[in-house]
Parts: C-alpha cells; structure tokens; sequence
C-alpha cells in the first residue's frame, strides 16, 4: 500500500498548534524526572560512553518520532491516537500499547514514590535539626511516613475521570525543575572526582553499564504525544513536524548533558541513583538544597498523578476490551482499579528503599522500549510494507516521489537494535541485581 500524499489537503483550519506550541508539548513530556538519574546511569558508562549512550538514544528517540509523525499525518482526517493507530494497523498487538504502557507508567510511578518520600523525609530532619542516628525514628520512617501521606492526599486526583487540563501542574513541575537544575549547576565541584581521574572516562563494568542504558530511554519517552501535537498544529506538514522533533529531541539532549556529567564529575563512581541524594550529608544541608528537595518531591507528587491515569485507563482496557462501562458499575471499577495501584506503588516503594535504578530500568527497557521505540517501528513497516515509496509533492521540483527504501532499511536496522536490548539489558540489570 502507498502513503497518501500527506501534504497535498490539509484539513486544519480549527487546529490553532504552533510550532513553538508544539515543540514546547514535547519538551514538557520529555524533560521531567528523569533527569535525577542520568549521573548514576552515566557513573555506569563512564562519560565518554556515556555520552555516546546518551547520542544513540536521543537518535531512536528522532527517528521513532519522526515515523509517528508520518502515521500521525498519514490519518491525521480520522484524529488518530496512539492506541487507534495501532488497533488500525496491528489489531492482534493493540494489547501490546496498553501492557507497554502500564509497566512503564507503573515504573515511573514507583520512581516517584521513592523520590518524593526519600527528598522530602531529608528536607524535614533538615529543617527540624533531628538527629536520626540516635532517635528511634530513622530516615527511611519519615519517608515511609511522608510515602503514605502522598498517596492518600493524591488519591481523590488519581481517581477522577479525566483530569481536563495539566497546564498549571505542567508550570509548577517545570519551573520546580528549573530550580534544581540552577541548584545543580550552583554545588558543582569537578575537583571532588578529580582523585579518580581517567578511571571515570570508561565502564567500571561493560554488562552493568548495559544494564543502565534504559536509564537514556526512560528520560527520551515523549512519543506518546506526537499525535496530539500533530492533531493540533494548523498547516501540518511533515517539514514542520520535522523541525519539531529535531529540536525537542536536541533541546532534550543539551539539557541531559550536563545533568549527567556535571554531578558525575562531582561525586564520581559514588553518585546515587538520585543524585539529589548526594546533597544530603548527615542532616547538615543548605537552605538552598532543602528548597530543592521540596521541589523535587511537590514536582514527582504532581507527576505520579499523571502516571496512575493511564495505567488505570490501559487496565482496565485490557479487562473489558471494547466494553464501555457506565453508571455505577464504571465508577466501582475505577475505584478499585485505582486502589491497587496506589497500595501496589506504595508498597513497591517501600520494599525497594531509596534506590531508583531498579524501577527506572525496567520501566525503560520493558516499557519505554517497547511503546517508544519497537512499536512505533513496527507500526511504520506494517503500514508501508518497508519498501514503498514516499515524497511529499512539493519536495520535488517535477512533483514526482523518489524511493526512499534507504529509510525503511534504517528502520529495520534500528528496529533489530531495539530487539536486541530485550536480552542484552536485562542481563545487566539481573547481574547488578544479583551483585549488589
């Protein structure tokens, strides 16, 4: 089958999306916590591959957007989402979308439930001068304690129908981010690494490095949105929405960059799967740092509600198929649903401890790789066959199409990488598991 020409009706003329608009959805969904974990990830890799790990998936992560958004165009009359596309396309993998995405989001919601517990529980024996080394009530207390206070405040959000708009949650997640990334750059010391010199250009340990590189994919996962961008831009084209993932992608990777290396460089192989957790030494913290830790904690709270409605939507999809439930019986459902979730996350958290690493990168490899990178491939060579022809028409000069099969070969070749992580990740992940 041959892709329709994409540019030749736009159908837009209630779509008010900007370009700027636009690139800013993505970079909001793109750049958030994860962030916090990129200096353990790179402690694993050493900077130099580090920052290579770092080049390969901010590549998937264009390429995987780029193919999104031709889909995105390609049904852009029928409004597609994601989980549309896929039932459209792939109606015997639709489950796939919906299991991706609850491991991930699940994932992620641990992460924050461990973040928001462990920052916020340094910040109170901060402020209140407690000395947890002689009292009864120790660190890991206060954010078990801090842990069950968040869920049950967060409870009545997470089990609202629709949360109608994230525009203001969106502005305090991101300016308590800009906070500690000023923070971040204000208590870097690149002298405090300086002692273990060369060593930290390079892994300590290939297969545990191997093991962190979902770590990369779980920061980049933004494809989720490429639909709605593409939905509401007025006068899509694929050239805009090109432009549109090239620089979210870029902005992305040049704000990464520096939060991996600079706190990597400062606390070196000892960094912690938080590198906010650095900052904390024996209770005796600046104010700055504990305004941090507030932020930080309020941002992954505002966050962890974002990450339970989904995971309740694609369960209980997954439950009911096609059935669209009403009345009480929707409500009772939702409502269950919704508890689990909350006492899952809550006692994941409280089982794993303060180490994010373990969530992170299951969620990254079994989910973010699975819905960002394996899907959106798969879902391009099913509706192209992999060696159809594409160009928009005024691409070219006689209006003809010119074969572009060298796309669709990197697609698969990039599409077997992303295979190829399954096993190649997970044994690294097991390994350091195992090892600790």
């Amino acid at each position: 089958m041959e892709p329709m020409m994409i540019d030749e009706k736009p159908t837009d003329s209630n779509n008010h999306g900007t370009t700027l608009s636009s690139y800013s959805v993505l970079c909001k969904s793109m750049i958030g916590s994860g962030i916090f974990s990129m200096a353990c990830a790179c402690s694993k890799f050493g900077i130099i591959p580090g920052v290579f790990a770092l080049c390969v998936a901010a590549g998937i992560t264009w390429l995987s957007l780029h193919v999104l958004s031709i889909l995105a165009l390609e049904y852009r009359s029928e409004t597609p989402t994601f989980y549309s596309i896929s039932e459209k396309i792939m109606p015997r993998a639709r489950w796939v979308v919906d299991v991706a995405l609850i491991i991930n989001c699940f994932g992620a919601a641990i992460a924050y439930v461990i973040t928001s517990g462990t920052l916020m529980s340094y910040a109170i024996i901060a402020m209140l001068n407690l000395d947890t080394a002689t009292s009864t009530l120790k660190q890991n207390h206060i954010a078990m304690i801090v842990q069950a206070v968040m869920i049950i405040a967060l409870a009545p959000l997470c089990m609202m129908k629709e949360i109608s708009s994230t525009k203001i949650a969106n502005m305090i997640g991101l300016t308590c981010l800009l906070f500690i990334v000023i923070v971040t750059f204000v208590y870097t010391d690149t002298a405090g690494a300086a002692s273990e010199g060369s060593s930290l250009w390079y892994p300590a340990n290939g297969l545990v490095a191997l093991g962190s590189f979902p770590t990369f994919i779980f920061a980049f996962a933004c494809q989720q949105n490429v639909f709605s961008v593409a939905n509401e831009l007025k006068n899509a084209t694929k050239s805009r929405l090109s432009v549109i993932c090239v620089s979210s992608t870029l902005t992305g990777f040049l704000v990464y960059v520096p939060m991996m290396v600079l706190p990597f460089l400062t606390y070196g192989r000892s960094v912690k799967s938080n590198y906010l957790y650095n900052l904390d030494t024996d209770g005796s913290v600046d104010v700055p740092v504990i305004i941090a830790f507030v932020f930080a904690s309020l941002s992954v709270s505002i966050s962890y509600v974002l990450q339970v409605q989904p995971v309740r939507r694609s369960i209980i999809s997954l439950m009911y198929g096609s059935t669209v439930l009403t009345g009480q019986t929707e409500v009772k459902v939702r409502i269950g649903v919704v508890t689990g979730i909350l006492l899952a996350t809550y006692g994941l958290a409280v089982g794993i401890g303060d180490d994010l690493s373990l969530p992170i990168n299951i969620a990254g490899l079994l989910g973010g790789n699975t819905m960002c990178f394996v899907m959106p491939f798969m879902l391009y060579l099913r509706r192209f066959g992999g060696l159809k022809w594409w160009r928009s028409p005024h691409e070219t000069s006689d209006n003809k199409r010119e074969p572009t099969q060298w796309f669709s070969v990197v697609v698969v070749c990039v599409l077997i990488l992303c295979l190829s992580l399954y096993p190649l990740c997970m044994t690294g992940i097991v390994y350091e598991a195992v090892s600790k």
